[in-house]
């Protein structure tokens, strides 16, 4: 074959040649025009500051987003591990088991890889296509004798098609298909944030569960005394102790009992909550956990918010690439209006022999250049760039809501920090004079000095504090959960990350550089 090709190329008369040459010429500039062409349709341009964005003057505003136009168009910042600064050693294996094991991050990662494929795809259709036909027969004929006389057949056939980019269609659709891939991203690395807030979430709850339970516990044995001390001052027909007191004192310790089964279902129903966000089966995790800190580290946040808030947020960085895919589109839609050059090629062959199949004489071939325009589709094309041009306006006010609530969460999560910590200090506080109060109240009552009635009020009183306490201790750590997260993570990120986390942060990003990069 290699023999045959080289003999085709020896008999090649020279004006052949020249004619080879004139379409070689043609079809290079064609391929400069489709990669370095002019694209039709708006650039994106993201405005430098968020006043620009919102169409407010506001200074403050300016504090929470970089003065650098396009810098979330570059790569990913990696996912900040601030559930490590939590003070809890058995987090960071639970949450490493939810990564690698959640179904929920597992569907997101799936269509992270469709996205990948799409633009692998839109890359693609910038190419040439390519394709041959190769095949070969053999029949047979009888004659009058009934003798068979066999023949062969041999063809093959190649053609290529390409259509060229003119106006920037193909570059459009690839660079919607790599803000698409972007935003797939974003929102995956915004699951993955949430996901782990949640599995913080169910061990705080845990946590909160097991001491309530103690305390529940604590207070149920503590009536259980003060219901057998009014028993025995009962049937010792001590002063001011008369039936009504047993039985006050006997529903009381029986209030005290029935807040156990609550809790202890409330536990389980927690930890069944945290085995799904282990892809474990309900019912694995033990209810004992292994020791929680109750309150949150001291807030190390800065007071000032860094300017870099807006491209840490993965949902704002998802609002933007989806406002970035649709300027594309608007340009893939006013190409689509726009005449289409097709180039194809055919070559084929026929002959009887495999050895000739290739030979000069065999060989028929075509070039064909195509274009397409439409002349009148009733509006059909004009209406779609009407409605992508709307679908940019929808995507820039999406974009501005997401970084007016962006702001909203830092502020609301600072706010909730900053006074549920107050909070926790009141009540904290009012806890221990209210055990100091029922320690006095059970003294003065075995020792004749007090009501039971008093006693019975500062018990109650002594149950809500203490519950009411580790409610509130509950409310401070997921304020600063609510932080974290309003925050785009931690900031203190330099001594916490690891190359594997930045790497399965930053691969579909790569590819899509990579991808680009061909062109």
């Amino acid at each position: 074959m290699v023999k045959n090709l080289g003999y085709i190329l020896a008999q090649w008369t020279v004006g052949e040649w020249e004619h080879m040459k004139i379409y070689i010429g043609c079809l290079l500039a064609c391929t400069v025009i489709s990669v370095g062409g002019c694209a039709v349709g708006p650039d994106y341009q993201r405005p430098g500051s968020l006043t620009d964005i919102l169409g407010v003057s506001d200074g403050v505003a300016d504090a929470y987003i970089s003065d650098a136009p396009n810098a979330i168009a570059g790569p990913m910042q990696s996912m900040s591990r601030w559930w490590e600064r939590l003070d809890d050693p058995a987090l960071g294996p639970l949450v490493e088991e939810m990564l690698s094991k959640n179904y929920t991050l597992a569907a997101a990662s799936a269509r992270v890889m469709q996205s990948q494929a799409q633009l692998e795809s839109a890359f693609g259709s910038r190419l040439p296509s390519v394709a041959v036909s190769p095949s070969g027969t053999r029949a047979f004929t009888t004659d009058a004798s009934g003798n068979r006389h066999y023949a062969n057949s041999f063809s093959a056939s190649g053609t290529v098609s390409w259509q060229v980019d003119l106006f920037g269609k193909l570059q459009r659709s690839q660079g919607a298909a790599a803000a698409r891939l972007n935003a797939s991203i974003a929102s995956q690395e915004g699951l993955v944030q949430s996901m782990i807030a949640q599995v913080v979430r169910s061990r705080v709850a845990i946590a909160i569960l097991n001491e309530r339970l103690k305390v529940a516990q604590t207070i149920a044995q503590s009536r259980q005394h003060t219901t057998q001390s009014v028993e025995r001052r009962y049937r010792a027909g001590a002063r001011g102790t008369g039936a009504a007191d047993v039985h006050n004192a006997r529903q009381n310790y029986a209030s005290a009992l029935a807040d156990i089964p609550d809790l202890k279902s409330n536990l389980a129903v927690a930890t069944h909550a945290l085995d799904v966000l282990l892809a474990r089966v309900p019912g694995t995790t033990s209810t004992q956990l292994d020791k929680f800190p109750l309150l949150p580290p001291p807030l190390d946040v800065p007071t000032n918010v860094p300017a870099d808030l807006l491209e840490r947020r993965p949902d704002v960085r998802e609002a933007e690439f989806a406002l970035m895919e649709a300027t594309e589109t608007v340009g893939v839609k006013i190409a689509d209006m726009l005449p289409n050059l097709t180039l194809s090629g055919n070559l084929a062959s026929d002959a009887a022999n495999l050895s000739d199949l290739f030979s000069v004489e065999s060989l028929a071939g075509s070039i064909v250049a195509q274009i397409t325009q439409t002349l009148f589709d009733g509006g059909v094309k004009w209406s779609a760039v009407d409605v992508s041009r709307a679908q940019v306006d929808e995507k820039a006010a999406n974009y501005a809501q997401a970084i007016l609530e962006g702001i909203q969460d830092v502020e609301d999560a600072l706010v909730s920090e900053t006074y549920a910590a107050q909070r926790v200090g009141y009540l904290r506080t009012g806890v221990e004079a209210v055990r100091l109060s029922e320690e006095i109240s059970n003294s003065r009552y075995i020792n004749g000095l007090g009501s039971f009635q008093s006693l019975l009020d500062v018990q109650r009183q002594r149950q809500r504090s203490e519950q009411t306490l580790l409610l509130e201790q509950q409310d401070q750590w997921n304020a600063r959960i609510d932080l974290m997260l309003a925050l785009g993570g931690d900031w203190h990120q330099a001594s916490n990350q690891t190359e594997d986390q930045d790497e399965k942060t930053n691969v579909a990003i790569n590819s899509a550089k990579t991808q680009e990069d061909k062109q």
